[in-house]
Order: structure tokens, then sequence, then C-alpha cells
């Protein structure tokens, strides 16, 4: 039986935790959310992978459901949650690194800086160089060029997330995830818009996995492939999904590749 799962804090960081059932994998896995998010969100892949043998975790980004308070979460960088995140790594040595949406740019920086075994970039940001921004976005987007010009903390609207995030959810499911959503950093959300944050592909000397997802509107599979191919990355495509499928109907199918590509990460070659 799995050990029963909480909340502990590393630094001023509130991750959840679940401890892993039966074997331990050799290293720790850490979720890093997406942008407006939370841990809340990843806990479909944290119970699952903690079944698995997983000592998972999940991080709440600064300035996100209590974890480590700023007083101005507008003027948050991406490289601000990139900290909060090799501090989770230094408290939990190396792991395996599971980032979505934001997340994933994040791990992708977090990765350029060693201490990653493995990293899975999951419907994930780009960045300099790969232009995430599609139609779909640009035309929402002038209702929130204020927020990303000032730096200002903005939520999006429910038409909005639900075109854009939410649109493989049933309806009633995206009134509660909705719900759930929080204010997000303009200045961080620019920075992704602009492709501020710079990763030099030839730095990333560890196994990386992008996925993409076949109905995604806000980083959408050509966006995907073209990170895969900077890294070198293995890429799987989650048909039938969208950018929560972590959340959406059948997201164990996605997950359980996920899953396998972990274990193969983690062993070692065959000799000869």
């Amino acid at each position: 039986m799995m050990e029963r799962a909480g909340v502990e804090t590393i630094d001023g960081l509130r991750l959840e935790h679940a401890p892993p059932a039966g074997p331990r994998k050799p290293v720790p896995l850490l979720l890093v959310h997406g942008a407006w998010g939370g841990s809340w969100y990843l806990r479909n892949y944290l119970y699952t992978a903690a079944l698995a043998g997983w000592d998972s975790w999940a991080v709440n980004l600064r300035g996100h459901a209590g974890s480590r308070p700023v007083a101005d979460l507008g003027r948050v960088s991406v490289l601000d949650y990139v900290q909060d995140v090799r501090d989770c790594l230094q408290a939990l040595g190396d792991c395996v690194v599971i980032g979505h949406s934001m997340g994933g740019l994040i791990a992708q920086k977090v990765a350029e800086g060693g201490g990653v075994r493995a990293a899975v970039f999951l419907t994930s940001a780009g960045p300099r160089g790969v232009v995430v921004l599609r139609w779909p976005v640009l035309s929402r987007l002038a209702r929130y060029v204020p927020a990303l010009a000032r730096g200002r903390a903005f939520e999006m609207s429910f038409q909005h997330a639900a075109a854009l995030e939410l649109n493989r959810l049933p309806a009633a499911d995206q009134a509660r995830v909705y719900g759930q959503l929080q204010p997000e950093s303009g200045r961080a959300m620019r920075e992704i818009a602009l492709g501020a944050i710079a990763v030099a592909p030839g730095s990333l000397r560890l196994p990386t996995l992008v996925v993409g997802a076949e109905d995604d509107r806000i980083t959408p599979p050509g966006v995907q492939r073209r990170i895969a191919a900077r890294y070198g990355s293995e890429y799987i495509e989650a048909a039938g999904h969208a950018h929560m499928l972590m959340l959406e109907p059948g997201w164990e199918g996605p997950f359980a590749r996920i899953l396998d590509w972990m274990d193969r990460a983690l062993t070692p070659p065959a000799d000869g």
C-alpha cells in the first residue's frame, strides 16, 4: 500500500508528496505546473507515479497555493520559477522532472543547469527560437496586453480558458477546473510570449521526452515537434487530447507511455 500523501515544505515552497509503493525507483520524480495552476492539477500523475514506485513530488511555484509568498506576483520572472525548482532539486537530489506548459519551459532551463536525470516537456512553452504563438492565442491576446506590458498579475477569462486550455474537458469539468485557477505573472507571460528565455540546445546532456497533444490549441503539436527536434528528444503525441491532458478523460493512456519512457531513460544500456 502507498503511504498517505501529504504537503511538505522546502525552503518556503509547498510541495505535494506521494511516497512510493512497492520497489522504489532510483531517483525521485518532480512535477512542475504551468501558468495559472498549481500542484492540484497534477495529482493524477503524482499518485499514479507513486503507485509505480516513484517518490513523487509536485511543487507549487512561488506565489501559488501559499508557496513562497511574493509582494507583487505580476513582476515574477520565469527565471524566479526556475530558481524555485533548482531549490527543490538541491533538497531532493537528482530527479526526473516533468514540466507542463510554462513548467515545461522551466524544466528545460533547469535541465540546462544539471541536477536532472531525465526530463519530460509536456505540451510545453517554447524557449527562444521556437515561436509558440498561433492564431487561436493571438486572436484573444489584446485584452491581456496591458497586464503583460506592465507586469501585472492577471487571469484568463473563462471563455478563453475553455477555448485554449480546457477544450477537451467535459463542460462541468471546465467550470470546476477554471474555478481553481489563480492569477499569473504578467512578466512571466510576457517573457514566454516574446521568447525571452534562452536554453542552449547542446547543454541538455540527458534523456528528454517531448509530449504533444493532437488538439492542443495553446502549445500545438507543431511547436512540440520543433522543441523535440531542438534537443534531439524522443517525441510522442497524445491522440484525442489537448493542453490539459492530465485531467482529460483517458489521461491514463498517455501517462502510461510517459512512465514507460522514464523507466527506459533510467535503464543502463546493455553491455556489448
